[in-house]
């Protein structure tokens, strides 16, 4: 059985949503050094196959929509938004800027979207080389999950946790689409 998906990746400008993206669809360069800003919002489309959701092996076709940390483009995230499935928050913790400006991204695209916690992920992404402690985040990221990603160590974790993200998102679909049914023979 194979589950189509829509993933929003987000958060603020110059912290590796597009790196991460191209990295976990298998396309375009995952770091060439030069910074290159999305404009609007980008998407890549690829499958992630075996996974386990409700004790079943499944295939999903993902759509990862690399989205603009750029304000200028704040007009386009009401199409954006629509039918997404889930969100990956992604920030630079050595940035205080980058922790306040998800909060921005929080109430549009969790909020106003009526998403539960459940349904995002925050990946708090660390450049190369990068030494320190992270930035912290609000009390609106408390009961949702942080995982730390870089692609120069360990890169195998995060597509690894991407694909238990994108699984966990698929069993959360599975049981409201079992309510609705159930409703409906009520």
């Amino acid at each position: 059985m194979t589950h189509k998906i829509k993933i929003l990746m987000v958060g603020p400008t110059e912290c590796g949503k597009t790196a991460l993206a191209n990295f976990l669809s298998e396309s375009g360069e995952v770091g060439s050094g030069e910074y290159r800003p999305t404009k609007g919002c980008r998407i890549v489309e690829f499958e992630i196959p075996n996974l386990t959701v409700n004790s079943m092996t499944t295939k999903a076709e993902v759509e990862l929509w690399d989205v603009s940390g750029d304000r200028w483009f704040e007009n386009c995230w009401p199409a954006i938004q629509r039918g997404v499935n889930g969100i990956v928050f992604v920030y630079s913790p050595g940035r205080e800027d980058h922790a306040r400006t998800l909060d921005t991204f929080y109430t549009h695209f969790v909020e106003q979207q009526g998403l539960r916690e459940t349904q995002c992920v925050v990946f708090c992404h660390y450049k190369p080389d990068y030494k320190g402690k992270g930035a912290k985040l609000s009390n609106s990221f408390n009961q949702i999950p942080k995982i730390d990603t870089q692609l120069d160590e360990d890169s195998g974790s995060v597509r690894r946790d991407f694909n238990n993200f994108v699984a966990s998102v698929l069993g959360h679909m599975s049981a409201v689409a079992e309510m609705q049914e159930n409703s409906i023979l009520l």
